[in-house]
């Protein structure tokens, strides 16, 4: 078996120690865990139940680790055996510019942030913000993100718009464990929520929608047009990212109080930008039950609710009345 990092690593460095955090139980109507039919594949139902839970949990320490004498390629470092991934990739690709010689850098890229733009806009820009003050900072060039639209403005909002490398041989090199919420990298978050948000307001009571229509992986909800119509009634304003710029985005949701949308990477734009102690409501299909968002909301000291929708595996519908009780109680309305 290849070796991983903590073995080949010359020096590991404790950025912030493990921690033992809390929970706070998330917000819904009886009868929505009844429908609940599955989860997404990269979790598991005790683990869901856990996140909407209260209770505690444990924090993994954020690490950095030296790798020396490497050899980078296409979002990939090797060292002594040891293949460390920094992007998803279906197949090869040819990397036809020689390699450069790098003295020292870091390199915070993962693949979670080259298959879903929340984990890119979010995890990635946050280990940069680490990466930044160990050495030179260097992303991977992705093979999936390089065309998502907004990232590049985000980065660029974020001051994370750091140089793409693509082949080098590196005397030493940093990568970095950090997915616990520890208590450098909520810092870390927050920061990014200081540098992306229009005004540092307070929450204003607005209440914001964020459409999903078709983009990302199919879930597609079958009744936004009506839902979108009565949460209008109700006073929400309504995003739709797939027509506005990241700019026309932060402002209109910088200072709400409340963001849904269907569960999925739209709501980076809302963590991003919502109002301190804000809530995220969450719409979730049947078939896949997922409340990463929990882990950010209690890390941020946010409120967390979510409505279960009904349908099948691939298209599902949502009560409007149930995402509107559930925003009232989020809101302290009910």
């Amino acid at each position: 078996m290849a070796p991983g990092l903590d073995e080949i690593a010359s020096r590991t460095l404790v950025v912030s120690p493990a921690e033992r955090g809390s929970r706070q139980a998330a917000i819904y109507l009886p009868g929505q865990l009844e429908r609940v039919r599955d989860v997404q594949f990269e979790t598991t139902r005790e683990y869901e139940m856990a996140r909407i839970s209260a209770g505690s949990v444990h924090h993994a320490a954020t690490l950095a680790y030296l790798v020396e004498h490497a050899h980078y390629v296409d979002g990939d470092l090797y060292a002594r055996g040891m293949r460390h991934r920094q992007v998803i990739r279906p197949e090869s690709r040819a990397i036809w510019k020689r390699a450069v010689h790098i003295d020292e850098c870091a390199l915070p890229s993962m693949p979670l942030g080259d298959k879903y733009f929340a984990h890119q806009v979010i995890d990635v820009a946050a280990t940069a913000m680490l990466a930044e003050t160990v050495a030179p900072t260097y992303l991977a060039r992705g093979s999936f993100s390089d065309d998502w639209p907004h990232s590049k403005a985000y980065y660029a909002l974020l001051g994370v718009d750091f140089p793409v490398l693509d082949a080098a041989l590196i005397r030493k090199a940093w990568v970095f464990q950090d997915y616990g919420m520890t208590a450098n990298r909520r810092s870390r978050i927050a920061a990014l929520r200081d540098r992306a948000m229009s005004r540092r307001a307070a929450q204003d009571g607005r209440r914001v929608f964020i459409s999903r229509k078709a983009t990302g992986e199919r879930r597609l909800l079958e009744n936004e047009a009506e839902l979108t119509e009565r949460l209008i009634k109700e006073g929400f304003d309504v995003v739709d990212p797939a027509t506005m710029t990241v700019a026309e985005i932060v402002e209109r949701i910088s200072g709400a109080s409340l963001v849904c949308s269907v569960e999925g990477s739209n709501l980076a734009h809302g963590i991003l930008t919502i109002a301190n102690k804000g809530a995220i409501l969450t719409l979730q299909p049947p078939y896949r039950f997922n409340n990463l968002w929990k882990d950010y909301a209690d890390a941020l000291d946010m409120t967390y609710g979510f409505v279960v929708g009904e349908g099948g595996k691939t298209s599902f519908s949502i009560c409007a009345d149930d995402v509107v009780k559930t925003a009232d109680m989020l809101s302290g309305r009910s």
